[in-house]
């Protein structure tokens, strides 16, 4: 029977590389600039803005993901150990 084994160092640095990635996101707030006062631009600005805060939120879960993801493999590592 084939055995599946858990690599910590490689798996733990893909997930500190993905973590790297992910500080590294980041967005510029909707620029301000214009006076105009069409229905289409005050569209736009809301949509805009929904689009910023969906991109935000998305930005936390994903760092909220890495860290359950290193935390369930550190938890792996442990349960290796003991096993051996």
């Amino acid at each position: 029977m084939g055995q599946i084994a858990l690599n910590h160092g490689q798996v733990s640095g893909r997930l500190d590389e993905a973590k790297a990635a992910a500080n590294q996101l980041s967005l510029k707030d909707p620029s301000g600039r214009g006076s105009n006062r069409l229905a289409i631009t005050t569209d736009w600005e809301s949509k805009e803005a929904m689009v910023q805060q969906l991109l935000t939120i998305y930005i936390e879960g994903l760092q909220n993901n890495i860290a359950d993801t290193k935390a369930n493999v550190d938890l792996l590592k442990r349960q290796d150990e003991v096993i051996r």
